[in-house]
């Protein structure tokens, strides 16, 4: 272990010369502006307790080295709360002037936010990366605290003489949280006398290194953020009316049939897939929506619950592009995942017209900080994150095509009696009040890459043979998803139920 204690020393003080400090510390900055870099901190810094909370922290500790891994994850994930609270104290709700649609925006839309959500996926799935070894996710953890370690230090000078000018402490960026931050993990006494073989150590450093990437590209893009915003007093904002968003693939790909032909092999997954979403369509959720009687309307039933969709359809659009996608497709298989991956990352920006159709900015009334808070912090919205990182983790987990295609496959089907309730609702409300709902009314194709050429082939993976440790992985993906569905079909009918957003 010492060889990666001594990578994780050497990439600190790599760290220590990167240009944002230079920008920081430089003495024509009024203060507080070094401190205003939050925003491009946001994604990271607010979905940490999520890898705290579901990807570091070993459910069941089966001994010390887990355990002491264990024990760091519960002080970490509290660092959310005080991140907004320096947000507040620092007046960026003022300063930003964002709404809860101009939030969503920032963080799930904004080119310049775009590492931030290319890593926020990595970090869902460092579970896979280090494949539960305690030894090689103490060398991953190692390394994000060293370099967090880098990042306070200069953050908290700068701080403290905010306090000394205003009178207003800073527990995230100041003293109290530099005094969490020792650059080591609490439980480093445990893990210093291990001894790695080759190959695990190659991997450890490899991890590391990994991690130390990934903080340059977050620090060259909080940079680019203070130069283009902070230096110019301009706060970023979003276009009048996003565009579609087409930037995630090259055009269209194969045709996709996955209702084709099926293998005897992958017989019990189809059965599988049609009694799970049969039973979907059952849930008391979709009955409330058709029986809710004349007190609520269609546009208000749609307002009592959306919002707590929005993690989830938001982030698809990384889901898909992340995790989904394959970097250097080869096979039929492969590139029918990228094109099929490649519509469903457009879908966001349909969601994001609907949220400002419903008028949800001004009946929630939410500034940035409320938003965050909802997104990442609410009890309810936990569980729709924390599915979220099951999807990521057996997205990156099975590199064979015909297992992501089955993934997509669940995630798509399980949506389909949700579509259809909320295109019932929504095509009532369009017609009542004139609003537009692309997204809710199941209008997703005008958001898509060029169409698929018909005369192309066909590619089906359904007809193909699976080994039965292939079908048991696959059966697992369907459970999940589909259980994840019918957990968060419950929580929308306990909002709506009640009225959780206040909806007159």
């Amino acid at each position: 272990m010492e060889s990666v204690l001594q990578l994780v020393a050497k990439r600190q003080a790599d760290l220590d010369r990167h240009p944002l400090f230079e920008w920081m510390n430089s003495g024509d900055r009024a203060i507080p502006d070094p401190l205003l870099i939050m925003p491009p901190m946001a994604t990271f810094s607010m979905g940490f307790r999520d890898v705290n909370k579901w990807v570091f922290r070993y459910p069941e500790a089966a001994d010390d080295l887990q355990r002491g891994i264990n024990v760091h994850t519960f002080e970490d994930q509290t660092h959310s709360r005080l991140f907004l609270e320096d947000w507040k104290r620092l007046g960026l709700n003022e300063w930003l002037g964002w709404t809860a649609s101009d939030t969503l925006w920032w963080l799930f839309r904004a080119e310049t936010n775009e590492v931030a959500r290319e890593h926020g996926v990595y970090f869902l799935s460092m579970a896979v990366a280090d494949r539960e070894d305690p030894l090689l996710r103490f060398a991953q953890s190692e390394m994000m605290e060293a370099l967090g370690a880098v990042f306070f230090k200069h953050a908290s000078k700068i701080a403290i003489r905010f306090t000394e000018q205003t009178g207003v402490e800073l527990p995230y960026m100041g003293p109290f949280h530099v005094a969490l931050e020792t650059g080591h993990m609490d439980c480093e006494d445990l893990f210093v006398e291990q001894r790695l073989d080759e190959r695990k150590r190659t991997r450890a450093l490899d991890l590391a290194d990994t991690i130390y990437r990934i903080f340059t590209a977050q620090l060259d893009m909080w940079l680019d953020y203070a130069q283009k915003y902070i230096d110019t007093g301009n706060a970023p904002r979003p276009p009048a009316r996003p565009m579609i968003d087409r930037s995630a693939g090259g055009g269209p790909g194969p045709r996709l049939v996955a209702d084709g032909p099926v293998h005897p092999s992958q017989e019990p997954l189809q059965k599988l897939l049609t009694a799970r979403r049969k039973r979907s369509e059952a849930h008391p959720f979709y009955s409330w929506l058709e029986n809710r009687g004349d007190r609520v309307t269609a546009l208000q039933a749609l307002q009592r619950f959306i919002p707590m969709w929005t993690m989830d359809i938001m982030g698809y659009r990384d889901l898909n592009r992340y995790a989904m996608r394959y970097a250097e497709p080869v096979t039929d298989l492969h590139h029918a995942v990228n094109s099929w991956a490649d519509d469903l990352t457009t879908h966001n920006t349909l969601f994001f017209n609907d949220w400002k159709q419903l008028g949800l900015d001004e009946i929630l009334g939410w500034n940035s900080s409320d938003t965050l808070e909802f997104c990442y912090l609410d009890p309810q919205t936990d569980v729709h994150r924390r599915n979220i990182v099951k999807f990521t983790e057996l997205a990156v987990a099975h590199d064979d095509p015909v297992l992501r295609l089955w993934l997509m496959n669940a995630l798509e089907t399980s949506g389909e009696p949700f579509f259809r309730r909320t295109k019932a609702l929504a095509d009532e409300a369009e017609a009542v009040t004139g609003v537009r709902l692309d997204y809710l009314g199941d209008r997703h194709e005008i958001a898509h890459h060029a169409p698929v050429d018909a005369a192309a082939p066909a590619v089906h993976f359904k007809d193909r043979p699976l080994t039965p440790a292939a079908r048991e992985v696959a059966a697992h993906m369907i459970e999940t998803v589909f259980d994840a569905g019918d957990e968060q079909l419950e929580i929308s009918l306990d909002v709506a139920l009640s009225n959780k957003f206040g909806i007159a």
